[in-house]
């Protein structure tokens, strides 16, 4: 973006002052390790520059005023308190609340009193691409949370926020894990950043020169309703309800309790059992038919009432229902594993330069999460199908899924030719979009640092 010179303008003419503070939060490209975070399993992502900024101020009061320099979003604005309401689902202001939402909660249960707090007049601006998986959402409540602490002149370190934003994302419905926030906390240019979980813990992977990175926007949009949210909570209860039977399962062979909370626990490390055991007990326990929610609750010993409401509640309170074509845990306990394993082999053919090993990990990523976690959708199959075709080393989906972006690994000299005729099959031949700009759904990314705050006088 050009900085902050309009937004500065932007928040004069709307609160009559100067802001105090800036902020900014990249968007990011996840490379390799969709859909495991949830499960605490490493992941694979790099910060890009398409970002969200902000510059703001602390209020009078204990309200929060934000206003949007660009775009289709009208003014947002509430009270503190000790636990805020949210808006209407889907609505952007909610991950306004859920950055902020975090911080009170971190700070009240240190002994802060919410009038201790200062509201805040906010204006923020963005190029990060809205509902196309490249993280505009998590980078809104990242965002909000570190002009909300700059603004009241507090701090939380790194990890630690990193964790708290993860779990405060959750505030707007989606039951994700933690790589957004992390990626958009801890990027750092021209590095991939591994990140672990449980505990939190990064590492960054060089990213070799000569080879780029391009986001091309399928323009089918994933926006946040509550049917995308079930689809993609339906995939959080499958994987829970596999973890429990695995659980169950071993509790039964090794007479003890097995500390298995999620599939990223499937380790010798966590569990004191061998990898080959591991495998023994996890190999063929599921199969490949759907499971009914009576079926479940039989393997689990539970009546079905109660199995929906251990498994299976919305944040609202209501029970998201049985699909009907029944719950897939083979499918997706396969995907998680071997993506897994996927992303492990990524960071070490990366630190090795093999950028052509990466990306046939990248397709095989791909087809995992068309196949198994069925997270795809034809536009991007196509879209990902002609990267490929032109030249691309790998491409796949990246984000969420159900619409959304591709990126693709091409060398850095293949670029121009590569973007053109994506640009032509793609856009002009298979969408009929001739006549559209084209620079903000299908471009080349740099590798950026990630977010931060500064101090007016920083500039």
């Amino acid at each position: 973006m050009d900085g902050f010179g309009n937004l500065i303008n932007g928040f004069k003419e709307q609160y009559g002052h100067e802001p105090a503070c800036f902020a900014r939060a990249p968007g990011r490209i996840n490379l390799i390790g969709e859909h495991i975070d949830y499960s605490n399993c490493p992941v694979l992502p790099a910060a890009v520059d398409r970002e969200i900024i902000a510059a703001a101020a602390a209020g009078g009061d204990t309200k929060v005023r934000v206003s949007v320099l660009s775009g289709d979003f009208s003014s947002r604005s509430f009270s503190l308190e000790t636990s805020l309401p949210p808006f209407e689902t889907g609505d952007w202001g909610n991950y306004v609340k859920g950055g902020i939402q975090g911080i009170l909660d971190y700070f009240t249960a240190r002994g802060k009193k919410i009038e201790d707090f200062s509201g805040i007049e906010v204006v923020i601006d963005g190029n990060i691409p809205i509902a196309a998986g490249m993280s505009s959402s998590s980078a809104l409540v990242v965002l909000s949370a570190l002009i909300f602490l700059q603004a009241n002149s507090l701090s939380i370190e790194k990890l630690e926020l990193a964790e708290l934003l993860a779990g405060a994302e959750h505030y707007v419905g989606t039951r994700g894990g933690g790589m957004d926030q992390a990626a958009i906390l801890f990027g750092r240019e021209n590095h991939a950043v591994f990140i672990n979980f449980n505990p939190l813990a990064v590492e960054y992977v060089p990213l070799p020169e000569g080879y780029t990175f391009i986001v091309a926007d399928s323009t089918i949009k994933a926006p946040k309703t509550k049917a995308a949210l079930d689809k993609y909570n339906r995939r959080t209860i499958e994987c829970r309800i596999g973890t429990t039977i695995i659980r169950e399962k071993m509790e039964k062979i090794y007479r003890r309790d097995i500390p298995l909370r999620v599939l990223g626990d499937l380790t010798p490390e966590k569990l004191g059992i061998s990898a080959g055991e591991i495998g023994e007990v996890t190999g063929n326990l599921f199969h490949s038919e759907s499971y009914p929610l009576q079926e479940i609750a039989s393997i689990l010993g539970k009546t079905e009432s109660d199995t929906a409401r251990e498994y299976c509640l919305r944040k609202d309170g209501t029970i998201f229902p049985e699909p009907k074509d029944g719950f897939k845990l083979k499918q997706r306990f396969t995907h998680v594993m071997e993506e897994w394993k996927r992303v492990l082999d990524s960071a070490e053919v990366l630190r090795r330069g093999d950028m052509q090993a990466f990306g046939e990990l990248m397709n095989k990523s791909h087809g995992s999460c068309r196949d198994l976690y069925e997270i795809s959708i034809q536009e991007l199959d196509v879209l990902v199908d002609m990267f490929r075709s032109a030249g691309a080393l790998g491409s796949r989906l990246t984000g969420a899924g159900f619409g959304g972006c591709a990126v693709s690994l091409v060398r850095q000299e293949d670029v121009p030719r590569i973007v053109k005729e994506v640009a032509e099959r793609y856009y002009s031949e298979y969408l009929q979009r001739r006549d559209t700009d084209l620079s903000n759904l299908l471009f080349p990314c740099k590798i950026v640092d990630g977010a931060k705050t500064m101090e007016h006088r920083d500039g």
